[in-house]
């Protein structure tokens, strides 16, 4: 929590704002990044299709005969695959709080974000996309939306 008697508050507000900023920026290639993941973590551990077979000696108790189901127990516990897993759900927490937190912003504001973070456009031309007259309606408006994101987003702060 920010504490506005410090000297510092103004210092740590202007970072966390640009993290977030970073972060939005982000946003689409956390999502490329749960679907690599996701694609690494299928070849570590290939989805099982399990053949078994009866005992021959009792016929009642079953085993596994497919080499590949073998292999994916073995791996099952890697590092790789923990590292892995861990990662997508970084990214996940990531990109659902960013989802999260523009459910909340105006139309105006979700565009604005979009344009601005998602798209990476100048904003000259998020003035232009929005219709506004001149840039300071724009910066008001990130100016606004900041303040809402440096409170639905604070979590982001501590998962860096």
């Amino acid at each position: 929590m920010q504490h506005f008697g410090s000297r510092n508050s103004g210092k740590n507000k202007a970072l966390n704002e640009r993290y977030i900023e970073a972060t939005l920026r982000f946003y689409n290639t956390y999502l490329v990044g749960i679907r690599n993941c996701e694609q690494q973590l299928e070849y570590i551990m290939p989805s099982l299709v399990a053949r078994y077979e009866a005992s021959p000696n009792t016929g009642e108790s079953f085993f596994i005969v497919n080499n590949t189901e073998k292999v994916a127990l073995d791996r099952i516990e890697s590092k790789r695959a923990l590292d892995l897993k861990e990662e997508i759900e970084r990214y996940k927490i990531i990109t659902s709080s960013i989802d999260n937190a523009l459910a909340n912003l105006s139309e105006i504001e979700k565009r604005f974000v979009i344009l601005r973070y998602f798209e990476c456009k100048a904003m000259a031309v998020v003035t232009d996309a929005l219709g506004f007259a001149e840039e300071k309606s724009c910066y008001r408006i990130r100016r606004h939306i900041l303040d809402k994101l440096l409170i639905s987003l604070g979590n982001l702060l501590t998962l860096n």
